[in-house]
């Protein structure tokens, strides 16, 4: 019973996401959500400083593909070879894989171009949604989340881990507009759509875990 109203609470929550996504798709064209957008931008323009670029050229950058697959290599030496484990690396790599298509799916299917305000770095293809942010959410969720269900010791401290991983997705995607190269909607559409795909890989994990018990039975 309580197993089911994870689950149920799970499919509501990615239901809020999708819905969320969405909603950032069909607005970011609006002429009120650009303005919107220009003027975040200028107001977060004026406070770079060079400790700061720094500060969040670092989140950035540690967010980037190479510490993405480094630390899945990472974790799938461990699991699969150390510990015999296949559910946690082949759920860990549909999200990294499965995250950056889709990714590169929607980018080309919006097209947006890329604020051209105050830029620190750059940067090529489009703008909508943050990769970075859609990309980091999923795969950094997901990974505190198999850490937790896989170590009893972690578990007590669940809400720090989820607590931290929240505070360096959240950095990440500022980032990507501190540095100039996305819109404020482009993070929010990326961590709604990253979040989407995040509770879909939670689902598959639960279930494949599910069919192991059952037959362990």
């Amino acid at each position: 019973m309580i197993a089911n109203r994870s689950v149920i609470k799970t499919v509501i929550v990615t239901a809020v996401c999708l819905s969320l996504f969405i909603m950032f798709a069909l607005i970011y064209k609006q002429s009120i959500v650009e303005i919107v957008d220009v003027w975040v931008m200028k107001n977060i323009s004026d406070i770079h400083k060079p400790v700061f670029i720094n500060i969040f050229t670092f989140f950035t950058t540690v967010a980037s593909r190479p510490y993405q697959f480094a630390i899945f290599i990472f974790f799938t030496v461990i699991w699969l070879f150390g510990e015999k484990k296949w559910i946690e690396p082949l759920v860990l790599g549909i999200c990294l894989f499965g995250i950056r298509y889709e990714n590169h799916l929607f980018k080309n299917w919006f097209e947006r171009d890329r604020p051209l305000y105050d830029r620190v770095i750059e940067i090529t293809g489009y703008s909508f949604p943050s990769g970075h942010a859609m990309i980091s959410i999923a795969f950094f969720g997901l990974l505190s989340y198999l850490l937790v269900q896989n170590y009893a010791f972690l578990r007590s401290y669940r809400k720090y881990i989820y607590l931290l991983t929240a505070l360096f997705v959240g950095s990440v995607g500022f980032s990507r507009v501190y540095l100039g190269v996305h819109y404020p909607t482009d993070v929010l559409g990326g961590f709604a759509a990253g979040g989407t795909w995040l509770l879909l890989c939670v689902l598959l994990y639960k279930w494949l875990v599910g069919i192991v018990e059952r037959r362990a039975y």
